[in-house]
């Protein structure tokens, strides 16, 4: 009897194991960047390679700059000629560049139409003559690649020259944003007395003479550039020392 009492008692089944609940990632709390120092280096872009960037890059420039070499003495003369007497006219005879270029091509044109008085006859005649100019002028065509090259380098100048004035303003590089307080003195005294004509006729000048000067003395300019450098280095090291040196008590 208690066999089958023993056999018909329930079961009892072991009751189900609850697993732990996994813990759910705990968002860590941003950390805090600590404030980054004031920098003394080119950050964001070099200035001066910002500036050098677009003459490096461009192909209308690089054709220009043999103009600047001097290489060929006729042709470098020929051009100088020709930009200072430009620039001389809208500078001092009060002339502006489309009155000036209007200018050039009218007198071009009753050139032209003297040379060539015997075919403007013929025409009034209603005769048959050739053109002396037509016959042996060569065929002139704007030189597009130097127009659309000019353009794009201006534009390029610009946009580096926008550059670096933000990055100035934005304490990229403490040195320079200084330095540039004196930079932007000195071309607002340019622009009330030149006026950007003068200012771009100050620039080619000083392709003319700079780009020679620096090819037959690089070394000794570079030993110069180089010494200036160490000096505004050592001034600005010796200035940090002065502010943060502890005072005495």
């Amino acid at each position: 009897m208690s066999d089958e009492v023993q056999e018909n008692a329930p079961v009892e089944e072991p009751a189900p194991v609850e697993e732990p609940a996994a813990e759910e990632p705990k968002e860590e709390a941003p950390k805090e960047e600590a404030p980054k120092a004031a920098s003394s280096s080119c950050s964001g872009g070099c200035p001066w390679e910002m500036i050098a960037e677009p003459f490096q890059k461009s192909d209308f420039f690089a054709k220009a700059k043999e103009i600047f070499m001097w290489n060929d003495l006729m042709k470098s003369l020929a051009v100088f000629v020709v930009v200072n007497i430009f620039f001389v006219l809208l500078l001092c005879y009060e002339f502006t560049v489309v009155g000036l270029i209007c200018w050039i091509f009218f007198f071009a044109l009753l050139a032209a139409l003297c040379v060539d008085i015997m075919y403007v006859v013929a025409f009034f005649k209603g005769e048959q003559a050739k053109s002396i100019i037509a016959e042996k002028a060569p065929e002139i065509t704007l030189p597009k690649e130097y127009i659309d090259g000019f353009f794009q380098l201006v534009s390029a100048i610009v946009q580096a020259f926008l550059g670096v004035c933000i990055n100035a303003v934005l304490l990229r590089s403490i040195p320079f944003s200084l330095g540039m307080i004196f930079g932007f003195l000195f071309l607002i005294y340019l622009a009330g007395h030149m006026g950007i004509c003068g200012m771009v006729y100050c620039a080619i000048l000083f392709c003319f003479i700079w780009f020679r000067l620096y090819n037959d003395h690089q070394q000794a300019i570079d030993d110069l550039w180089a010494k200036i450098k160490d000096f505004v280095n050592k001034q600005i090291e010796q200035l940090k020392e002065k502010l943060n040196k502890p005072k005495a008590q």
